[in-house]
């Protein structure tokens, strides 16, 4: 496949790439085609990893990013590399078809000896690119050369481009790319890289929103793009909530030793994080038995954040009328139940402030979880967490109404409840997976969490 250049980007005229050898390649974002292309403007092993089938494809997404080996091999913290890197396979892994070109250009061009003769002068005041400049390089030395050629070998039509540069557009443009649309790829960012982004804004123009700094304690950046889906959800589905099933379980798939008692099983860290969660959904729903065992306050007190709007399953009305919910300076519940209800009880509740309404019964006769979501959707509640109990995570999940899942695994051994009955689903049917799934650890909890899919 050959290209054209214009005469004006990096004097080059005419290039060509060839793919060597492409092999599949399974990915914790799921499974890639890898291409490997050699070619005639450097000596350099640049890499394309597809996903679908992008010949005379319209918009599909695309990343080209440069190589950061500090960053993306070692993690290194001066730079926000690795997690774009990471955002943009995990965006392009849960699409139907999309491209991540790596390009074998570090440090923007420079190479990594210099890179870090850069650092250096980094670390003795200077920014990202005046350090370059005293070096003897450009501030951005990056060409998009290779990744063009390589777009136009895979036939692909337009592209939406994961980006925040402008310049990476303007030259895919100039080089015969047609890029549709820009999409972000902002991630959290910390003490160790504030001032480098901050350059990349004041000095190259990079489109990033520095004050929407992430307000996630940095432990918790993982569920950043989690959020990210809750917003875009938010923003761009009015009709139906986000359901989010978070819950905590012993290493054996249990809640609890008996039905009737709680227990305590995730570590200070992992309650954190279920607040941090709480903190960034409209509503939290339980049902009637998570009332009746625990009491309790379903709100945010370990993180700075808002309360949810509590939403409580309760077929027949058993809701006490001294439960913490009820106090005075807790959120009212929502309390949703069927025809079965005591009017009287009804009353009882909707007088210590409680909102009640009724919604049809399921062939087992408790709440009728379309007719939730129904309810849900009219009263504005865009994102929704549910945290149990086991019967109605079973529920959400058969139905399949859920959009994601966070499981905190606890390293302790307890028989008894576990941690989802059934999932009231018809035999033989395709498991419910846990799409791109992603593994954390917070102290001795791992936390498991992915988007919902079949598989």
């Amino acid at each position: 496949m050959r290209i054209s250049k214009q005469n004006n980007v990096n004097q080059i005229k005419e290039a060509e790439v060839q793919n060597i050898v492409r092999t599949r390649i399974p990915t914790r974002h799921g499974t890639f085609m890898l291409y490997y292309y050699c070619n005639s403007i450097d000596d350099k092993e640049h890499i394309a990893l597809v996903k679908g089938e992008p010949k005379n494809a319209n918009g599909i997404l695309v990343r080209v990013h440069s190589e950061c080996f500090t960053g993306d091999v070692l993690g290194s913290r001066r730079c926000d590399c690795r997690d774009q890197l990471q955002m943009s396979m995990g965006h392009i892994g849960a699409s139907d078809c999309g491209i991540l070109i790596y390009l074998r250009q570090e440090g923007r061009g420079i190479g990594l000896l210099e890179k870090l003769k850069a650092y250096n002068l980094q670390d003795e005041g200077l920014d990202t690119v005046d350090a370059n400049i005293q070096l003897g390089h450009g501030a951005d030395e990056r060409s998009y050369h290779v990744a063009a050629l390589i777009l136009k070998d895979l036939e692909v039509n337009s592209v939406r481009l994961m980006t925040n540069n402008p310049a990476k557009i303007s030259q895919l443009r100039e080089l015969g790319i047609h890029v549709d649309s820009r999409v972000p790829v902002e991630v959290p960012h910390h003490h160790d890289n504030e001032e480098y982004l901050k350059t990349k804004v004041e000095k190259m123009d990079h489109l990033l929103s520095l004050a929407g700094k992430s307000t996630l304690p940095e432990r918790f950046f993982f569920l950043q793009s989690m959020l990210d889906r809750l917003n875009h959800h938010r923003e761009n589905n009015p009709d139906k909530p986000f359901v989010t099933i978070s819950y905590a379980q012993s290493i054996d798939g249990s809640i609890a030793v008996h039905p009737a008692e709680s227990i305590s099983l995730s570590c200070d860290k992992s309650m954190e994080m279920t607040h941090v969660l709480r903190s960034h959904h409209d509503a939290l729903l339980v049902g009637i038995n998570t009332i009746l065992i625990d009491d309790p306050q379903l709100n945010v007190r370990y993180y700075d954040g808002s309360d949810p709007q509590p939403v409580v399953l309760d077929s027949r009305l058993r809701f006490p009328l001294d439960a913490k919910l009820l106090a005075s300076d807790a959120v009212a519940p929502i309390i949703v139940t069927t025809d079965q209800a005591p009017p009287d009880k009804v009353h009882l509740l909707e007088q210590k402030g409680a909102r009640v309404f009724t919604v049809k019964s399921d062939a087992e006769n408790k709440v009728d979880l379309i007719g939730v979501m129904a309810l849900l959707t009219r009263l504005d509640l865009k994102t929704v967490m549910v945290e149990g109990g086991a019967s109605v995570i079973g529920k959400f999940l058969g139905a399949e109404l859920a959009n994601y899942c966070i499981v905190t695994i606890a390293p302790r051994l307890i028989g008894g409840l576990k941690a989802i009955e059934h999932l009231c689903r018809p035999q033989n049917t395709t498991p419910i997976a846990i799409m791109n799934c992603e593994y954390n650890r917070l102290d001795s909890d791992i936390i498991v969490s992915g988007p919902l899919g079949k598989g």
